[in-house]
């Protein structure tokens, strides 16, 4: 009788009325079918020892990558917990952001910074509606490159207060005699966060912005 591999006892098996994917096997079944193998080789002409050591080694192997992966699984699980944790901390923290939105509370105001690269006579902050109309303007007057702070009171041109609602705003610099845009930096308040299922960054809700990355978020304050 000759020795049957693994392999062929893994086919044998598969075609049993108890079938199971070759690709669920577990140490048990490897076990159950390296006795089977002894049982069914001759007597008289056993098992080479290297070919059995082969099959052990394969036997080990298994058992080793089961164990791996439900300590990975576990792994996972307790990062996603750390990482929605940390988030959630953020949750009615104001937050830096590169943006040109930003919300006007009912009665506060809106913060946020420019990063000049070089100097200006003329440094603007334009607030504009969802219309497309300007409706308030934050002049900054001369300024060094550097980073500017910037704050709107929620006045408009009319001398208003303006609802409270999310708003663009623009900045603009003379470069010389040409007008050019800036971005933008805005200081919103966290509304929530989450983290995806199966892991990665997590998302942060930004009243007035939306979603964004929290690898996005230059300040906490």
């Amino acid at each position: 009788m000759e020795l049957r591999t693994l392999e062929e006892l893994q086919l044998q098996t598969s075609t049993s009325k108890t079938k199971k994917d070759a690709s669920s096997l577990d140490q048990n079944d490897f076990m159950k079918l390296m006795l089977q193998q002894l049982k069914s080789q001759d007597p008289l002409n056993p098992a080479d020892n290297t070919e059995f050591i082969s099959q052990m080694a394969q036997l080990t192997s298994v058992s080793g990558i089961s164990e791996m992966n439900e300590n990975l699984a576990g792994l996972t699980k307790s990062l996603y917990s750390a990482q929605l944790l940390d988030a959630s901390s953020l949750i009615g923290k104001d937050v830096l952001l590169e943006t040109e939105f930003a919300a006007l509370p009912s009665g506060g105001s809106v913060q946020g910074q420019v990063n000049l690269a070089t100097s200006t006579t003329a440094l603007d902050i334009e607030i504009i509606a969802p219309s497309g109309e300007v409706i308030g303007k934050v002049p900054l007057g001369p300024q060094r490159a550097g980073t500017i702070p910037f704050e709107w009171n929620g006045v408009g041109l009319n001398g208003e207060r303006m609802p409270p609602g999310t708003y663009q705003i623009r900045a603009n610099y003379l470069n010389g005699n040409t007008l050019e845009a800036a971005a933008t930096e805005v200081r919103s308040e966290v509304l929530s966060v989450s983290v995806p299922a199966g892991g990665g960054t997590p998302q942060v809700q930004v009243q007035g912005v939306g979603t964004v990355s929290m690898s996005q978020i230059l300040e906490i304050s």
